[in-house]
């Protein structure tokens, strides 16, 4: 158990000789522990919250952060920096286990992020094939959309001014259950949209991995599995099959059968849970089989019959029944109201895709994870034990040198 390695620590560490020490040196470090005494004592009353009612995420990430602070505020001056730094690991272990539980219940991108990663995760764990190849450049686009801001991207500089054109289409047009005779076909049919994504932004953005695009986020992983040449063949392929996969189409089209398409773009996913979580349709427990289920589980859980979820999309506010567009390219798979159809523009453009983003619901955390804050809350009781015997144990040994000065 993390506290025990840390009491280990501390124990393991105290000085058996009593050191010799400057006693100005000494002043200033007694205040220095004098006032992490006293600003341990402040989330006293939050301590004692733990064992008068359930758990709670939010209070418990507060007092971890305040306990993270007390350490921090002994490494610079503590003689003994090998146990501050041990403290402030076992804060941090509990800390993100914390921080990824509270962002279910926050919604926003803070729930989007684990979301992201279990689609991901779920994209891979049979090995990618067919319209999957898609599903894995919309996650890349719309992750980067979510954090271009934060890394500083300028992406009109990076990809083009008319970058926003392509991203729209792969989120709305590409991606299992999205295929479609969209608007911009004529202009820019799949295999254009995919040679842009290869040529431009994968090649663009590829050489700030490990920079400003951390390695291990979505859009670096995704980055790094289009730079092998194999994966990029495939994509390809994608396009050159876009009319005759049958993921392609959540309702069909006119040589396939709506029960022919068996998996969820991100961007369906999306969409989808937001609008059944803000219905109450669905538990919390029931969350995690959508993330990472297919058509079959969203069609179960939501009380559809075989073949209805890309009816049960059109009815979701934003969206509705499209014939598709009539050009030349498109045409002769013009269908009346047959594709969904985003019906604020002609492809789903950034600032559309990240007002739903920013906008998507939390949840109710489910009974293992209560269970999971419960036994963090111990940890943060017994931890609370252990920073204030470790900080009396620093008084007490300085108290000894003063004495020997």
């Amino acid at each position: 158990m993390i506290t025990n390695t840390i009491t280990n620590t501390l124990l393991s560490g105290i000085e058996q000789k009593t050191p010799q020490i400057d006693p100005k040196s000494l002043d200033a470090y007694l205040a220095t522990i004098g006032k992490a005494e006293k600003d341990l004592e402040k989330i006293e009353p939050a301590i004692t919250l733990i064992d008068k009612q359930q758990a709670d995420s939010e209070v418990l990430a507060m007092v971890a952060a305040h306990q993270k602070q007390v350490v921090q505020s002994m490494v610079s001056s503590n003689p003994e920096d090998a146990i501050a730094l041990a403290l402030a690991a076992g804060i941090e272990v509990y800390s993100k286990q914390l921080e990824d539980i509270q962002a279910w219940t926050e919604g926003g991108s803070a729930v989007l992020e684990p979301m992201l990663d279990m689609i991901y995760e779920s994209i891979l764990a049979g090995g990618v094939d067919g319209t999957e190849y898609e599903d894995l450049m919309q996650l890349l686009v719309i992750d980067l959309l979510m954090h271009a801001d934060e890394w500083g991207l300028n992406l009109p500089a990076l990809l083009g001014n008319d970058y926003e054109v392509y991203l729209a289409q792969i989120t709305e047009h590409f991606g299992s259950g999205l295929h479609a005779p969209y608007g911009q076909y004529d202009n820019h049919p799949p295999k254009e949209i995919i040679n842009w994504f290869l040529d431009t932004l994968v090649d663009s953005l590829t050489p700030l991995i490990g920079s400003q695009i951390p390695a291990d986020s979505l859009t670096g992983k995704i980055l790094t599995f289009y730079n092998e040449p194999s994966n990029r063949t495939s994509l390809n392929t994608c396009a050159d099959n876009y009319w005759i996969d049958p993921n392609g189409f959540i309702n069909g089209s006119d040589d396939l059968s709506a029960e022919d398409c068996e998996r969820l773009s991100p961007t369906l996913k999306i969409f989808i849970l937001a609008d059944a979580a803000e219905k109450g349709i669905i538990t919390a427990e029931q969350w995690d089989q959508l993330i990472m289920g297919d058509v079959h589980d969203f069609e179960e859980l939501l009380g559809l019959n075989d073949g209805e979820l890309g009816q049960y999309l059109m009815d979701i506010d934003g969206w509705a029944p499209s014939p598709g567009a009539s050009g030349n390219g498109a045409g002769d798979h013009v269908e009346t109201d047959r594709y969904p159809d985003f019906s604020g523009s002609a492809g789903i453009y950034p600032d559309d895709l990240i007002e739903t983003l920013e906008h998507f619901p939390g949840r109710e955390l489910t009974d293992e994870e209560l269970e999971e804050v419960n036994r963090i809350g111990d940890q943060v009781k017994m931890l609370q034990q252990t920073l204030k015997y470790w900080l009396q144990i620093c008084r007490d040994e300085q108290m000894a040198i003063a004495r020997n000065i």
